[in-house]
């Protein structure tokens, strides 16, 4: 098991992870990333921060292994009710 740091960052601050976390593999290590991405940007998004989340992904050299970037936007459209006299 490698062990992989999560750096993340919204464009506003950066959080440095100095714990990391264990995985099986850099593939388990990005599918982790990818997931706590779309969260952090769910739950923003529900806040009305847009911001998009970087979470870069280091080893256990400190070596920048992955970068995930989650987007996040909502667009609100207008629906009109039409109405039928008659």
């Amino acid at each position: 098991m490698a062990r992989y740091y999560f750096d993340i960052h919204d464009g506003a601050q950066s959080v440095r992870d100095d714990d990391g976390a264990e995985f099986d593999s850099l593939d388990a290590a990005v599918q982790a990333a990818t997931r706590s991405a779309a969260e952090i940007g769910t739950i923003r998004l529900g806040r009305g921060d847009t911001r998009d989340v970087v979470i870069e992904v280091r080893d256990e050299r400190s070596q920048r292994v992955c970068t995930v970037k989650a987007s996040m936007d909502r667009e609100r459209e207008e629906y009109y009710r039409l109405s039928v006299v008659g």
